[in-house]
């Protein structure tokens, strides 16, 4: 299963998504490549699952 995800860079930092994906990389099969986030899992509700984790830790890392 493979799901996109269009992210807005004027609202989340580039930096900060592009960090993220370096930091999950080794867990699942994550990429971000023009703005859009590209997961790879077995199935549709695994990768809505990551993608939410992704997210709050993007939001954690803009924040710290």
């Amino acid at each position: 299963m493979k799901k996109e995800y269009k992210i807005d860079i004027n609202i989340y930092s580039k930096d900060k998504l592009e960090q993220a994906v370096i930091d999950f990389k080794d867990v699942w099969y994550i990429s971000l490549d023009n703005n859009i986030l590209i997961i790879e899992w077995d199935s549709e509700l695994e990768c809505e699952e990551f993608f939410n984790e992704y997210m709050n830790y993007v939001i954690w890392l803009i924040n710290e």
